[in-house]
């Protein structure tokens, strides 16, 4: 039986996921201070240009910040713990949904509920949700080598 993970239910496009992973690590680097777009951006292999555009969205959402200046860049706007995944993918790629909503009221009703309920839940978690996933992962990975 297929987990939830396994299933391919949407496609986020790469400004979901580009967006999702500069919040990752301005969420990792909160206490330090601003991180500049071009630390980011080549850490993770993200045309710059492309990321600015997505962080622009992000700060007119109330989601970073920009400081301006030699030392600036951005930053999260409150803690990890208080930044839903939810929020950050809705800005930018919109409403999420798992089906159409033409096809929500047919005889699998029952089961796009379920799947919306299953889906909004793993949304509902934070980026210092995502910071601790990612730490656990990491400290697995390298128990393992």
């Amino acid at each position: 039986m297929a987990t939830l993970k396994e299933v391919s239910v949407f496609t986020l496009s790469a400004k979901g996921v580009y967006g999702l992973t500069a919040v990752l690590e301005l969420g990792m680097r909160y206490q330090a201070g601003a991180v500049q777009i071009r630390e980011i951006a080549e850490r993770y292999d993200i045309p710059q240009h492309y990321l600015e555009q997505i962080l622009v969205a992000l700060r007119r959402a109330g989601l970073v910040h920009s400081i301006r200046g030699a030392a600036g860049g951005y930053m999260l706007s409150r803690p990890p713990s208080q930044v839903l995944v939810q929020d950050v993918l809705t800005t930018l790629e919109g409403r999420l949904a798992v089906v159409p909503e033409a096809h929500k009221e047919n005889a699998l009703a029952f089961f796009w509920s379920e799947l919306h309920r299953e889906l909004a839940a793993l949304l509902d978690r934070t980026v210092e949700d995502l910071i601790i996933g990612k730490q656990q992962a990491e400290a697995r990975y390298m128990y393992s080598i």
